[in-house]
């Protein structure tokens, strides 16, 4: 009988131990959103080196990401709460980052990035007059708004591309016929720029880090994230 209680009571410490390392793993709204930013941007840094350029675009593009990302789903619950399929037939297309624009892993080029991104970007800032006109009362978009012009002026900083000069990115006309057609183009414009700030931010830490790796011959492109979105 000792044995058998003893036995019990080891059971019970290992279940104990076992259920407090459980409840301090945090958790994760899904794969998409643990693997959409790498989390290790600063981890070559020995903390005494300052940060490089790309290092900082990162970090910009991180924030950026976060705060259109929560604009983007305090928007979808305050407008479409109560039917939330409604916007599926009517959202429309605004620009987004295609594998042609050399941001993706199989033909990755620097220079013709951040020349996409930059014009991708462009629109954005161009068409947020669609947003500050519907979220009038949220810190975040002028947040976002700051937060985008300074990373243009960033990536500007390499590319010195003029004013006026950037590629023009078509799109479907954005129109606001109805109090309806407002809410389904601000979701439309947040749920898409948050798809390009998750390729925006994985495609500057990949080139954050291009230098370093390129002076050993183990470097392994990024994988193809054109599949893993918001």
């Amino acid at each position: 009988m000792p044995s058998a209680l003893n036995a019990l009571l080891f059971l019970s410490a290992v279940l104990a131990a076992f259920f407090c390392l459980v409840d301090a793993v945090p958790a994760y709204s899904g794969l998409a959103e643990l693997s959409e930013i790498s989390g290790d941007e600063v981890q070559d840094v020995d903390g005494k080196s300052p940060l490089s350029d790309r290092q900082k675009w990162h970090l910009m593009a991180r924030d950026l990401h976060r705060d259109i990302k929560t604009l983007r789903d305090q928007q979808f619950e305050r407008d479409f709460r109560e039917n939330m399929t409604a916007y599926e037939g009517v959202r429309i297309k605004t620009p987004l980052l295609k594998p042609s624009d050399g941001c993706f892993s199989r033909n990755f080029s620097t220079e013709q990035c951040l020349s996409r991104i930059y014009s991708i970007l462009t629109w954005y800032k161009e068409n947020w007059s669609f947003i500050e006109n519907e979220n009038l009362t949220s810190t975040l978009v002028n947040d976002i708004k700051h937060g985008t012009k300074r990373l243009l002026e960033a990536i500007n900083s390499q590319l010195q591309i003029a004013d006026g000069q950037a590629d023009k990115m078509s799109s479907a006309p954005l129109s606001v016929r109805s109090a309806w057609t407002r809410k389904t183009t601000v979701h439309s414009i947040l749920f898409n720029f948050t798809s390009v700030m998750i390729d925006t931010c994985r495609a500057v830490n990949y080139m954050s880090k291009r230098k370093t790796a390129h002076r050993g011959k183990d470097m392994k492109r990024p994988i193809d994230w054109s599949s893993d979105k918001n």
